[in-house]
């Protein structure tokens, strides 16, 4: 097979979130199950329609879950039942995301719950596909510098083989500054994505070198 090297290369690609998913829940408790139930999907009624009302499109809006559940006080007493209808709704314009808060949970009432946010981005190939690039970039330069301590050149690739990819959200408190949207302050911030690739490449006299 010829002499060869192996290196590691390691990269990571930022890029500001263009996308984020709100998360609300509309809870309730009253006497009896139908009730708990019906004063939760009034609620999330005025939420959804205060969405709808501020641009989200109807395909953006998922039910997550739904539950209904006794309340004991002693065990096993039952005093009352306690309802919930929880709904994501993702989002594309980021500086509409503290108004459409602000409007859903007033819509909401007392039964409104904010259960979180995440920002994504809308097209990660786009990122994952820099982190690549960084990484191979990372790994012939390794290469080139093991090479040269050898007296030799790199010569024509081997093997490939992607060791470790994942998201890695940098911390918003860093990235971002916060924006005044509405009456709530939200970081979107950037995300990055870190690649590891393992590449050999063969290596040949230094006059014998592959473009």
């Amino acid at each position: 097979m010829g002499r060869s090297v192996t290196v590691t290369g390691r990269g990571r690609a930022s890029a500001d979130y263009d996308e984020a998913t709100l998360r609300l829940t509309a809870a309730a408790r009253a006497a009896s199950p139908s009730d708990a139930t019906a004063r939760a999907t009034y609620a999330m009624s005025g939420m959804r329609e205060a969405l709808v009302r501020g641009g989200v499109g109807e395909s953006s809006l998922s039910t997550t879950n739904v539950s209904l559940s006794p309340v004991h006080d002693p065990w096993p007493t039952v005093v009352a039942y306690e309802a919930s209808l929880s709904l994501a709704a993702k989002l594309s314009e980021l500086s509409h995301v503290g108004s459409l808060l602000v409007g859903a949970i007033d819509a909401g009432g007392d039964g409104a719950r904010i259960d979180g946010i995440t920002f994504s981005h809308s097209d990660p190939a786009v990122v994952e596909n820099a982190a690549r690039e960084a990484a191979f970039a990372d790994a012939r330069v390794k290469a080139e510098q093991y090479a040269r301590l050898a007296g030799q050149s790199l010569g024509e690739v081997r093997h490939v083989a992607e060791s470790e990819f994942g998201g890695v959200p940098v911390p918003q408190r860093v990235i971002a500054a916060a924006v005044n949207m509405g009456a709530v302050p939200i970081d979107g911030g950037e995300g990055s994505v870190t690649a590891v690739v393992i590449v050999s490449w063969s290596l040949v006299p230094a006059d014998g070198a592959a473009n």
